[in-house]
């Protein structure tokens, strides 16, 4: 069996990273996984909501202080973000049960939260752990991406810088 296809998906802060893999999953219908998606309120970005891929279900996830919804409980914090209970369990499960499956799988985004063990990160180790091969795309953020690699242990890939230019190939390609 051939080796799983790992593609980083990088560029800094709102370079077009989740825009990138929005397309990617368009044109590949059933692409497992999540994007976060921006949540603006009168023009200004208060958070964002996890969309579960393919099935197009939204939740909340991340919400900047303030502007946290009724009943809302916060299960992480970074930076001026309050992350979700409810959002980090189901985005979490959804993507186990990504890894369980045969499909290509999206994760976006990888970043401080999870090189601290929190956020996306049990269902990033479910989907590095799973043994079935498939197509695999990360998005890490650009200044995430070296402490990412060895936190998680990822070697082997190729590297998509959004924003400039074509793709190149990462560190431990043969």
């Amino acid at each position: 069996m051939s080796r799983r296809q790992l593609t980083i998906v990088t560029g800094p802060i709102d370079s077009g990273k989740t825009s990138w893999c929005g397309e990617l999953a368009a044109a590949d219908p059933e692409c497992a996984g999540v994007l976060l998606l921006k949540v603006y309120l009168h023009g200004e970005r208060v958070g964002y909501d996890a969309l579960r891929l393919p099935a197009g279900e939204r939740i909340p996830f991340a919400r900047i202080g303030g502007h946290e919804s009724p009943g809302w409980i916060t299960g992480e914090r970074v930076g001026r973000f309050s992350i979700s209970a409810a959002g980090l369990q189901t985005v979490n499960t959804w993507l186990t049960e990504a890894a369980a499956g045969s499909t290509d799988i999206i994760i976006d985004e990888i970043g401080p939260l999870e090189l601290s063990g929190g956020g996306l990160s049990p269902g990033l180790r479910a989907v590095l752990a799973s043994p079935l091969q498939r197509k695999l795309y990360v998005v890490i953020r650009s200044d995430c991406l070296a402490a990412a690699c060895g936190h998680f242990g990822i070697t082997g890939y190729t590297l998509v810088e959004v924003g400039s230019g074509p793709g190149r190939a990462g560190p431990g390609n043969a």
